[in-house]
């Protein structure tokens, strides 16, 4: 029976989850699982695995990870937590302390790592789902080549390398390196100390974005590679005296300046053009709001398209900064209107002297609309 959905098959999000297994380095990939309602198996879904101690396991099969004097039961934050010591992983048993003797459930472990360990050797050799792995430091070269030569010594399979979002590369989005290696973007990655504060929202576009290329390559009978080429479709514009923006404002601006454009009062209407049809789109924006501590300390800004609040930054950060937009708010427009609300837009001669009496809200250096 082909457990594999057909192209046409729209996944959600359950079914989605189940396409990708944890290869480390923690189990957040786990915990996206398990908050859309699934459960798979998996050695790594509840592991904190270093990379270089996973290359070390990798190389050796992890011959002699569930050996009962390398299985050990350690009590931590009301959890037995089991230490992998022939890697120097750690692995979730989620047994509450006093729910189980420690006897019982240490023969418990030393069975389920070994079926579990046995069980990734076996996907691994007969990939069937996307493996992805995250750290939160960095991520150096020869790490990665590392990692995929261990990987390639098994089968062909399909790496996701999950990052933080940066310029570029908006969360949700996915780029493709080569046939074997996808690189996804997430608003963050969560801190090591609270796994659980993680943006649930961009890991899921991301992986429907991952997934979604590895089904069409499968289709298409194509690497994934020949996707390489593809660039994200945007439009952007550019504000200041040099900039192409001044034709595309409507009202709520004052004139532009070297570099960059005030929004005046407490709402500002923009029209950009859409650059093409999409499921989601993110909107990226560079931003110097107008603060005046201690009588002005912050500003908000609201983004509307559609009738529909997008977002709200309330602080407004002064930088890059961007959210995410539902396609049916866009997609099959020519043009489209977003209107910037900024209520704590004041005066500088009222809350900081001087002599501009225009009522500031957030100078705008450039804004870019693109397809996820």
């Amino acid at each position: 029976m082909d457990l594999q959905p057909s192209l046409d098959h729209a996944l959600d999000d359950g079914e989605l989850l189940l396409q990708f297994e944890s290869i480390g380095d923690n189990c957040e990939l786990g915990l996206v699982q398990r908050r859309v309602g699934v459960e798979p198996l998996g050695l790594l879904r509840f592991a904190g695995a270093p990379l270089r101690h996973l290359l070390r396991a990798l190389h050796a099969r992890f011959a002699g990870i569930a050996e009962p004097h390398h299985v050990r039961l350690q009590p931590e934050n009301g959890e037995y937590m089991v230490k992998l010591t022939k890697y120097d992983f750690t692995h979730h048993t989620h047994v509450q302390i006093g729910a189980m003797e420690p006897v019982a459930l240490h023969r418990q472990q030393c069975r389920t790592i070994g079926f579990l360990a046995g069980k990734l050797v076996g996907d691994l050799e007969a990939p069937s789902k996307i493996l992805v792995f995250r750290q939160n430091e960095p991520l150096s070269a020869a790490d990665l080549v590392d990692l995929r030569i261990a990987l390639s010594v098994y089968g062909p399979s399909v790496l996701l390398w999950v990052q933080e979002a940066r310029p570029g590369h908006p969360p949700g989005t996915v780029d493709v390196a080569d046939e074997r290696l996808l690189v996804g973007y997430v608003r963050r990655l969560a801190d090591r100390d609270d796994v659980p504060d993680l943006d649930m929202e961009s890991w899921l576009a991301m992986l429907r974005n991952a997934h979604g290329l590895w089904r069409r390559a499968q289709a298409g009978g194509v690497a994934l590679g020949d996707f390489a080429a593809g660039q994200l479709a945007r439009t952007e514009l550019t504000f200041g005296q040099e900039g192409n923006a001044a034709c595309h404002l409507g009202y709520g601006w004052s004139g532009p300046e070297a570099g960059y454009t005030w929004s005046i009062g407490e709402r500002s209407l923009l029209t950009i053009e859409n650059p093409a049809d999409a499921d989601t789109y993110w909107l990226e924006m560079d931003v110097m709001p107008f603060v005046s501590p201690p009588l002005l300390p912050r500003q908000r800004l609201d983004v509307v398209i559609g009738g529909t609040l997008v977002h709200s930054f309330d602080p407004l950060a002064r930088g890059e900064v961007g959210c995410l937009v539902p396609g049916h708010l866009i997609a099959g427009r020519t043009e489209v209107a977003i209107i910037l609300d900024h209520p704590y837009a004041a005066s500088p001669v009222l809350v900081a002297g001087g002599q501009d009496d225009r009522r500031l809200g957030v100078a705008f250096t450039r804004i870019a609309l693109i397809c996820t």
